[in-house]
């Protein structure tokens, strides 16, 4: 990933944790890492966990970011999620999988944010254990 991109995808990420807590989420993780895959925010929303995908979207894009979640992309979202869930001991909590998009207009200099709550399944992070 270039400069750029990290650039772009740090301010989207900021801008969804801002939208988070507006909305009355508790951030209480960001960019967490494992070998297994990467989740960009973990919120609190009362007692459910939330697993945020943070996607940008441009003018110059030609498709919905959520699109770029293939099943590839969740299988290691799912992965990180287990080992998040794991390692702090939180199997008594429920959980979901949240994306937040950022859509940018570039000629119009402004941004639209989308989240999409329960964006999909959480019933495999409980499979193992």
């Amino acid at each position: 990933m270039g400069v750029e991109s990290r650039i772009i995808g740090k301010k989207g990420e900021v801008l969804a944790e801002r939208h988070l807590k507006k909305v009355g989420l508790t951030v209480i993780k960001r960019n967490f890492k494992t070998n297994m895959g990467e989740i960009d925010l973990i919120c609190e929303d009362g007692e459910q966990i939330v697993f945020v995908e943070v996607k940008n979207y441009s003018s110059r894009n030609f498709y919905h970011p959520s699109f770029s979640i293939d099943k590839k992309k969740r299988q290691c979202m799912i992965n990180a999620a287990k080992q998040y869930i794991f390692k702090n001991n939180l199997f008594s909590k429920n959980a979901r999988f949240d994306v937040v998009a950022i859509y940018r207009d570039e000629k119009q200099k402004t941004t639209k944010i989308e989240h999409f709550k329960s964006a999909f399944d959480v019933e495999v992070l409980y499979d193992e254990y």
